[in-house]
Order: C-alpha cells, then sequence, then structure tokens
C-alpha cells in the first residue's frame, strides 16, 4: 500500500515566531485539523454512521494509566469546539489505557516555552514538527533520534521510510512522518464552465492525459485576458497563493541536501526557467493581486486560475454552487515528464529530555495506523465530506492523488528549516518576489541572495 495516497488531513501549525537560538520568527503556514472519527467503545469507533473496527495489532509496551505530555497550541483532546474524539486519541486511550496530558502554549511564546521545559528539566513528551525542527532544532539539541520507537520493517512505517531517510542528522532519523497536512496542500482550481465557454481544452483531462504544461498553462490565461480586453472586461489570469508551488514544478530546489551537507542550487537551470515563466506572466500583467477568499475568487467570472490551501476549496465550490469547480495539478515542465508538488510532513518530535519512550512509541504508532490503515481512512473521508459539503468523492480523491508517489515527486526545500531568517524573508523572497514585484528578473534575485544562502549553509557544512 502507499500510503501517499491514502494520508488523511492532520494538524499543521502556523509558523509565526522562534527560540532565540535559531534566530527569529519562522515562515507562515496555516493551522489544520483533522477529521474528527468519535469512539463509542474500545471496539468501535464512529464518525456520525461512520463505523470501524478496532485496533487488530498492539504494540508490547505496557503505558496503561500513564500520561503522554503535549506541548502545542491546541488540544489533542476534545474541547468545546471540537467536541469529538480524534481516531488516533480513541486508539491511544482505549487500546493503551494512557492519556495525553496538555500543556498549553501560545503561537507567540511556543517556542520560549519549549526551551524553557527543556532547559528547566520539565521537557514535555512530545512537540510538533515544524520547518524550523530540521535542521535548525535538532542541531541545537532539542530533539532525540526516534529509531529505537520506530520498526522501520513494519510495513506502516516502510512505506514512509523514503520520506524519512530526507531527515537524516548525524546518521539517525529525528523525524517519523505519520502523513501530510492536507488543508495545506496547495492546488489549483478553475471554474469547469468558465474553461468550457472560453473555448479552451479541460486541464484535467489534459492532465490525464500528460499535456497539462507550462506552455499551455500560460497560453490560456494569456488569451482569457486578450478575451476581455476586446469588451473592456478587466480579467485575470491567476491569483492566490502559487508562486512558490509553480516554481517546485521546476523539480529542483533552492537548497539541497544530500544526507550529510546542504547544497546551495540558486544557480539551478531547471529553477531558472521556472522563474523565467514567472517573469513572463508577471510581464503580461496575468496575475490578480491581493489576498482572494475562496468566496470571492470565481463568483464575478474574472478569474481563470484560483490556488490556495485546499483548505479554501469548500468556500469556492459553495459560491457558485450551479457550476463545478475542479481541482488540477500545477502544470508541469514541458521537457519533463514528471510532475513535483511540494507538501508538508506531518508529524511530532521527541523532546529532548523526555524519558516517557513508550508512550511516545504507541502515539507515534496509533498515528500512523490511522492514516495508513484503509478502513480509519475512509472512515476520515467520509466525516470530511460530511463537515464540508463544497467537496465531492472524486475532487477529494483527486486532492489525495498528490500524495501519491507513483503520480507526483515531492519536491522538499531544506532552506526552510535552515533559520528563521531564511524562513521568514529569504525563501519567500526567492519563490515569491517576481510575482510580488520585488524584483523585475530572477537572475538580479538570485545573485543578491546567493551569498546570504551560502552564509546559511555554512553554518551547518561548516561545523565539527
Amino acid at each position: 500500500m502507499n500510503y501517499k495516497k491514502i494520508i488523511a488531513g492532520a494538524m499543521a501549525l502556523s509558523l509565526t515566531l522562534s527560540l532565540t537560538a535559531c534566530g527569529g520568527s519562522s515562515g507562515g503556514e496555516t493551522e489544520t485539523t483533522t477529521a474528527d472519527v468519535t469512539t463509542t467503545a474500545a471496539t468501535e469507533w464512529t464518525g456520525d454512521n461512520v463505523e470501524v473496527e478496532a485496533l487488530d495489532e498492539t504494540l508490547d509496551v505496557d503505558i496503561n494509566g500513564k500520561s503522554l505530555k503535549w506541548l502545542g497550541i491546541y488540544d489533542l483532546k476534545p474541547t468545546n469546539d471540537s467536541p469529538e474524539r480524534s481516531p488516533e486519541l480513541a486508539l491511544f486511550e482505549d487500546t493503551y489505557g494512557a492519556k495525553i496530558e496538555y500543556i498549553p502554549t501560545t503561537s507567540d511564546k511556543r517556542f520560549e516555552d519549549l526551551a524553557t521545559n527543556i532547559m528547566g528539566g520539565t521537557s514535555p513528551d512530545i512537540f510538533a514538527y515544524e520547518w524550523r525542527s530540521f535542521p535548525c532544532d535538532i542541531a541545537k539539541g532539542q530533539y532525540q533520534p526516534i529509531d529505537s520507537l520506530v520498526n522501520w520493517e513494519d510495513p506502516k512505517w516502510a512505506d514512509v521510510k523514503d520520506t524519512a531517510d530526507g531527515f537524516i542528522w548525524k546518521g539517525e532519523h529525528y523525524i517519523a512522518p505519520l502523513g501530510y497536512s492536507f488543508n495545506d496542500t496547495q492546488v489549483l482550481m478553475y471554474n469547469k464552465s468558465t474553461i468550457q465557454s472560453e473555448g479552451f481544452d479541460d486541464p484535467y483531462e489534459l492532465y490525464l492525459n500528460g499535456e497539462w504544461d507550462w506552455n499551455t498553462f500560460t497560453d490560456m490565461m494569456k488569451t482569457f485576458v486578450e478575451n476581455g480586453s476586446s469588451d473592456g472586461t478587466e480579467r485575470f489570469g491567476i491569483g492566490g497563493w502559487w508562486a512558490n508551488a509553480f516554481v517546485y514544478t521546476a523539480g529542483e530546489t533552492m537548497v539541497t541536501y544530500d544526507g550529510s551537507k546542504f547544497g546551495n542550487n540558486l544557480r539551478s537551470g531547471k529553477i531558472e526557467r521556472a522563474q523565467g515563466v514567472l517573469e513572463d506572466i508577471f510581464k503580461n500583467n496575468l496575475i490578480k493581486r491581493g489576498w482572494i477568499g475562496g468566496e470571492s475568487a470565481f463568483v464575478d467570472d474574472s478569474l481563470l486560475f484560483y490556488s490556495m490551501g485546499t483548505w479554501a476549496y469548500n468556500a469556492a465550490a459553495l459560491s457558485v454552487p450551479d457550476d463545478e469547480i475542479q481541482i488540477v495539478p500545477f502544470p508541469k515542465d514541458p521537457d519533463s515528464d514528471e510532475y513535483f508538488v511540494s507538501n508538508k510532513v506531518f508529524a511530532y518530535m521527541w523532546v529532548k529530555g523526555s524519558e516517557n519512550g513508550d508512550c511516545v512509541k504507541a502515539w507515534f504508532d496509533c498515528n500512523r495506523t490511522v492514516n495508513y490503515d484503509e478502513k480509519y481512512v475512509e472512515a476520515t473521508k467520509e466525516k470530511y465530506l460530511a463537515n464540508n459539503p463544497g467537496w465531492t468523492s472524486e475532487m477529494y480523491d483527486i486532492a489525495m492523488d498528490f500524495y501519491d508517489s507513483e503520480k507526483f515527486t515531492q519536491a522538499y526545500d531544506y532552506g526552510y528549516g535552515l533559520s528563521t531568517l531564511m524562513a521568514d524573508q529569504v525563501m519567500s523572497v526567492l519563490y515569491e518576489g517576481i510575482a510580488n514585484e520585488q524584483f523585475e528578473s530572477w537572475v538580479q534575485a538570485r545573485e543578491e541572495y546567493f551569498p546570504i544562502v551560502d552564509e546559511e549553509i555554512n553554518v551547518y557544512n561548516n561545523a565539527e
């Protein structure tokens, strides 16, 4: 089974501030949540009318009555806003008899609180994986390797070992991938009625035929805008959050990692080609500026393509109930046969100073099971569709396909994790500077930031 096909929506954190040791504040991500499934007994999990069987196999750990200490900005247990237990919590509590001890913090103080607890000898057991976890916070000694907790030969873990191998630090694994953050996955959307009325070939059909590439994408946008100009209608080719996702389709990232050394890849010819397309999109005035919510993206037919995290799809679809909003991957380089995407890994970090390894091991296993075993995955899907009426089963499956390694290659940029300077400032400029009118050309941006990236990389490459 390929887990990238079936990962349920999972928790991701907003990256806003930092621990002083890493320099500043970390990037900007949207908080997302899992679709909940309740439990009525130790042998039955329900989500509305969805029922699935309990855990078939358990780990050889005795954690009955013990607590897993979680430091975070949200509670893993039911709350007034989210009254149902998640399936992973149900498994953890009912199968193993353990519980979660929530240590609350805030977005502004979470890294400071983590450091304070570690230094004070009161470490939590787990903390959320964020971009800066690797390599910044691992290099600072804030987390423990997890190889003693994970059996990589178990099929559920063997399925994600290639991903985990991308986060090896000094020969050890520190991140056990549980899934991907579904609501943060960037998708390209369009109104099928608009495509049809303009006489364009359907982009998703082009994708299925291997013909959805940069050239077709930009030609459609130019024609759409030109057709509006002929009758005085203001139109735009694309809007939302999209430039970084487009550059990822080049198939290479700004910062690379080979398991021991980081590399400055700003002078990649493939990245330069993708940035050249961005320059063309910019110069032809195809971009709609400013914030665009899903609820307003398609209501006036002035925007051909809209990109955002999957969280925006529900509102977009409900805003035009008589039309069909289609999801399509970002187009590929016409010189490539591969489609590339970048999705944020969902994981928990094992905090330095925690001596509660068995509880952490069981929590990891419950989370991975929910994202691997079909009976839990299907229950999560049904609950998600019930809670998000703008989604259809077909669109959900298309979005989940983005995790299928047989259809897409993941492009992960290690630059975001080098420091908070990189996450907050440098990376956003490199990926979105042209679209945001910060630079007129990629060459200008690249040469200005090349020595900065070199300096950040050398902090790790030159360390003993």
